[in-house]
């Protein structure tokens, strides 16, 4: 399945059916879910480094992009609930 991810990202690449801004803000929206998506997939990490380092050989995704996959265990931030409930103590 992730060979058949590569391939099909690498064409609609290379034949500009999406941008390269397109798929950089794809990726990045995962990057945001990722925490979400680990108590589904637990690991999405490694499955999304792996996939990220042979979209980076293959020159569909940039060095800058594919060093800042978040990494297992990144704290989340606070939310205001959190803050409330922290100052109020």
């Amino acid at each position: 399945a992730q060979q058949l991810t590569i391939g099909l990202l690498e064409k609609l690449t290379k034949s500009a059916v999406i941008t390269y801004d397109q798929l950089k803000t794809g990726m990045l929206r995962l990057f945001d879910d990722i925490e979400d998506i680990h108590l589904d997939v637990p690991n999405v990490y490694e499955q999304l480094q792996t996939l990220l380092k042979q979209l980076e050989e293959k020159k569909v995704l940039n060095h800058d992009l594919t060093a800042s996959l978040p990494q297992k265990g990144r704290k989340r931030g606070t939310s205001e609930s959190e803050n409330n409930k922290q100052e109020k103590s």
